[in-house]
Protein backbone atom coordinates (compact mmCIF):
# COMPACT_ATOMS: atom_id res chain seq x y z
CA UNK A 1 0.00 0.00 0.00
CA UNK A 2 2.97 2.18 0.84
CA UNK A 3 4.22 1.77 -2.53
CA UNK A 4 1.31 2.84 -4.68
CA UNK A 5 0.68 5.85 -2.36
CA UNK A 6 4.55 6.41 -3.28
CA UNK A 7 3.48 5.14 -7.22
CA UNK A 8 0.19 7.21 -7.70
CA UNK A 9 1.92 10.90 -7.77
CA UNK A 10 3.40 10.07 -10.89
CA UNK A 11 0.45 8.33 -12.63
CA UNK A 12 -0.65 10.53 -15.49
CA UNK A 13 -1.94 9.40 -19.07
CA UNK A 14 1.41 10.23 -20.53
CA UNK A 15 3.21 7.81 -18.17
CA UNK A 16 1.10 4.59 -18.16
CA UNK A 17 2.65 3.21 -21.02
CA UNK A 18 5.91 3.61 -19.07
CA UNK A 19 4.55 2.37 -15.80
CA UNK A 20 3.32 -0.53 -17.24
CA UNK A 21 6.68 -1.48 -19.22
CA UNK A 22 8.93 -1.33 -16.21
CA UNK A 23 5.92 -3.10 -13.95
CA UNK A 24 6.13 -5.92 -16.47
CA UNK A 25 9.40 -6.34 -17.67
CA UNK A 26 10.95 -6.29 -13.89
CA UNK A 27 7.97 -8.85 -12.46
CA UNK A 28 9.02 -11.12 -15.47
CA UNK A 29 12.66 -11.18 -14.48
CA UNK A 30 12.45 -11.42 -10.87
CA UNK A 31 10.09 -13.92 -11.78
CA UNK A 32 12.40 -16.23 -13.85
CA UNK A 33 14.86 -15.43 -11.26
CA UNK A 34 12.88 -16.48 -8.03
CA UNK A 35 12.02 -19.38 -9.82
CA UNK A 36 15.45 -20.12 -10.49
CA UNK A 37 16.11 -19.66 -6.45
CA UNK A 38 13.52 -21.67 -5.43
CA UNK A 39 14.03 -25.07 -7.80
CA UNK A 40 18.01 -24.75 -7.05
CA UNK A 41 16.59 -24.39 -3.65
CA UNK A 42 19.04 -21.75 -2.67
CA UNK A 43 16.08 -20.22 -0.92
CA UNK A 44 13.22 -21.50 0.68
CA UNK A 45 9.92 -19.54 1.51
CA UNK A 46 7.93 -21.61 4.10
CA UNK A 47 4.81 -19.73 4.58
CA UNK A 48 3.80 -17.86 1.22
CA UNK A 49 0.91 -16.89 -0.73
CA UNK A 50 -0.36 -19.89 -3.20
CA UNK A 51 1.90 -22.66 -1.68
CA UNK A 52 0.17 -24.95 -4.36
CA UNK A 53 1.22 -22.98 -7.14
CA UNK A 54 4.74 -21.54 -6.58
CA UNK A 55 7.79 -22.45 -4.46
CA UNK A 56 8.61 -18.65 -4.47
CA UNK A 57 7.59 -15.57 -2.59
CA UNK A 58 4.63 -14.37 -4.32
CA UNK A 59 4.74 -10.63 -2.44
CA UNK A 60 8.34 -10.02 -3.56
CA UNK A 61 8.37 -10.85 -6.57
CA UNK A 62 5.22 -9.89 -7.65
CA UNK A 63 4.84 -6.84 -6.32
CA UNK A 64 7.35 -5.00 -4.05
CA UNK A 65 10.59 -5.67 -6.31
CA UNK A 66 8.02 -4.10 -10.02
CA UNK A 67 6.60 -1.10 -7.76
CA UNK A 68 10.30 -0.90 -6.71
CA UNK A 69 11.30 -0.41 -10.47
CA UNK A 70 8.31 1.88 -11.32
CA UNK A 71 9.68 4.24 -8.24
CA UNK A 72 13.15 4.24 -9.58
CA UNK A 73 11.93 4.66 -12.93
CA UNK A 74 10.10 7.38 -12.98
CA UNK A 75 12.83 9.15 -9.94
CA UNK A 76 15.59 9.14 -12.45
CA UNK A 77 13.83 10.34 -15.51
CA UNK A 78 16.31 12.20 -17.36
CA UNK A 79 19.35 11.88 -15.06
CA UNK A 80 23.01 11.01 -15.79
CA UNK A 81 24.01 7.11 -15.77
CA UNK A 82 26.05 7.85 -12.44
CA UNK A 83 23.04 8.98 -10.33
CA UNK A 84 20.74 6.24 -11.94
CA UNK A 85 23.76 4.10 -10.68
CA UNK A 86 23.99 5.78 -7.46
CA UNK A 87 19.79 5.58 -6.85
CA UNK A 88 20.22 2.03 -7.57
CA UNK A 89 22.38 1.36 -5.23
CA UNK A 90 20.19 2.89 -2.76
CA UNK A 91 17.09 0.91 -4.05
CA UNK A 92 19.16 -2.24 -3.99
CA UNK A 93 19.88 -1.77 -0.34
CA UNK A 94 16.90 -0.86 1.07
CA UNK A 95 15.93 -4.34 -1.09
CA UNK A 96 18.53 -6.27 0.56
CA UNK A 97 17.94 -4.85 3.95
CA UNK A 98 14.49 -6.27 3.66
CA UNK A 99 15.96 -9.76 2.48
CA UNK A 100 17.86 -9.64 5.58
CA UNK A 101 15.45 -9.02 7.99
CA UNK A 102 12.98 -11.33 6.21
CA UNK A 103 15.41 -14.02 7.12
CA UNK A 104 16.68 -12.47 10.65
CA UNK A 105 13.57 -12.41 12.68
CA UNK A 106 10.46 -13.60 10.45
CA UNK A 107 10.21 -17.86 9.32
CA UNK A 108 8.94 -16.33 5.57
CA UNK A 109 12.67 -16.42 4.09
CA UNK A 110 14.93 -18.96 4.73
CA UNK A 111 18.31 -18.33 3.01
CA UNK A 112 19.80 -22.09 2.54
CA UNK A 113 22.46 -21.10 -0.31
CA UNK A 114 22.06 -17.44 -0.36
CA UNK A 115 23.27 -14.17 0.96
CA UNK A 116 21.51 -10.56 0.99
CA UNK A 117 24.72 -9.45 -0.64
CA UNK A 118 23.08 -11.45 -3.63
CA UNK A 119 19.91 -9.69 -3.70
CA UNK A 120 21.74 -6.25 -3.49
CA UNK A 121 23.84 -6.85 -6.73
CA UNK A 122 20.87 -8.49 -8.49
CA UNK A 123 18.66 -5.35 -7.87
CA UNK A 124 21.49 -2.94 -7.96
CA UNK A 125 22.17 -4.32 -11.82
CA UNK A 126 18.42 -5.05 -12.97
CA UNK A 127 17.55 -1.61 -11.99
CA UNK A 128 19.20 0.29 -14.74
CA UNK A 129 18.84 -2.43 -16.78
CA UNK A 130 15.13 -2.72 -16.66
CA UNK A 131 15.19 1.16 -16.97
CA UNK A 132 17.17 0.67 -20.75
CA UNK A 133 15.08 -1.85 -21.48
CA UNK A 134 12.18 0.10 -21.01
CA UNK A 135 13.57 3.15 -22.47
CA UNK A 136 14.34 1.23 -25.97
CA UNK A 137 10.44 -0.72 -26.07
CA UNK A 138 8.79 3.02 -25.59
CA UNK A 139 11.13 4.51 -28.38
CA UNK A 140 9.91 6.51 -30.99
CA UNK A 141 9.92 4.95 -34.45
CA UNK A 142 12.73 6.98 -36.92
CA UNK A 143 12.33 7.73 -40.18
CA UNK A 144 14.56 4.40 -41.23
CA UNK A 145 12.27 1.74 -39.48
CA UNK A 146 8.91 3.81 -41.51
CA UNK A 147 10.11 2.52 -44.52
CA UNK A 148 12.11 4.97 -45.94
CA UNK A 149 16.09 4.40 -46.69
CA UNK A 150 19.25 6.65 -45.74
CA UNK A 151 22.00 7.43 -47.15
Amino acid sequence: MLLLMLVVPYLSGSRIREIWTVFLTMQTIKWLFGVLKAEFRLVEFPVRFFPYATQQDFATDFALCPAMAVFYAMIVRGRTLRVQLGYAACFAAVYALWSWAMTKWTNLQVHLHWRSEFDFLFVWVMLPAVKRISDWILAKPTAASDGEVRR
